[in-house]
């Protein structure tokens, strides 16, 4: 038993990775150099540029190792998909006043806003959702380029996410400073879209491993990177993870697909 599990042991953090399995390992590894980074420096950063700098640099060489030593094919695209995607979120989120960032920046335009770091942490973010996605469990059946838009690239449920998507974000904006009454208008949307489609299987066990997400979320809390209005848990308020609920399993995942079927049917990208 013990030799068995040392080499499954050995097996996953096997350099470099070939496996989905391995390939989640190192992204982790690799996020959790970034992790310990804003623990250590997070708050002094928010009483004096340097430690912004330092953050910065860290995660610049973080990235560049990590895009030297373990890039997949396609991953630059999910990078950047996370930087414009999940950093304008957040820019949007922080002109809207949804929560507030502690860290000094060091570019004037963002003073007040996130750090520039952050925006493009967000791309390594969107790669380990790429890995999970990878696994097994979470895979679900491969896209099919038979939707009803676009040329088959989109479906009826994407065009629905997508709707839902900005509903919610219109939602919070709006109304982020009560407690209760966000929550619950997340709670009838993310609702009503679940019996419209229901989940499947795979989504289902994605919506069961959410807790590392809020977990990690929350930690970025504590270590006094952000602060949210009316947090209940963690940290955190109640729509955030209802919030969580509807954008990984649901939505993301959609999206994501439609790439790798893209990646996979073209040669030229690496």
């Amino acid at each position: 038993m013990v030799e068995t599990s040392s080499k499954t042991h050995e097996s996953l953090i096997k350099f470099p990775p070939n496996t989905p399995e391995q390939r989640l390992f190192w992204e982790v590894f690799f996020l959790f150099i970034i992790i310990i980074t804003v623990g250590i420096f997070g708050r002094l950063a928010s009483v004096d540029v340097l430690y912004t700098w330092i953050i910065t640099i860290i995660f610049s060489i973080n990235i560049t190792i990590r895009f030297g030593l373990i890039n997949e094919k396609g991953d630059w695209i999910f990078f950047l998909l996370g930087v414009l995607a999940g950093g304008g979120n957040d820019l949007m989120s922080m002109l809207n006043g949804v929560y507030q960032y502690t860290s000094i920046t060091i570019l004037p335009f963002l003073n007040g806003l996130l750090p520039l770091w952050m925006i493009l942490f967000w791309g390594q973010i969107f790669l380990i959702f790429r890995k999970v996605f990878h696994l097994k469990w979470f895979k679900g059946e491969d896209f099919q380029k038979n939707g009803q838009f676009l040329k088959g690239w989109i479906d009826t449920k994407l065009v629905v996410d997508l709707l839902i998507l900005i509903g919610l974000r219109i939602i919070i904006y709006n109304t982020f400073s009560n407690i209760w009454l966000p929550a619950a208008l997340y709670s009838v949307v993310i609702g009503v879209r679940l019996c419209i489609f229901r989940p499947k299987k795979n989504e289902i066990y994605i919506i069961a491993i959410l807790p590392y997400a809020f977990l990690f979320e929350g930690l970025m809390v504590a270590f006094g990177l952000y602060l949210y209005i009316n947090p209940v848990f963690l940290g955190m308020p109640i729509w955030l993870f209802l919030w969580w609920l509807f954008l990984v399993p649901l939505l993301l995942k959609e999206i994501f697909d439609i790439f790798e079927y893209y990646l996979k049917n073209n040669k030229t990208i690496d």
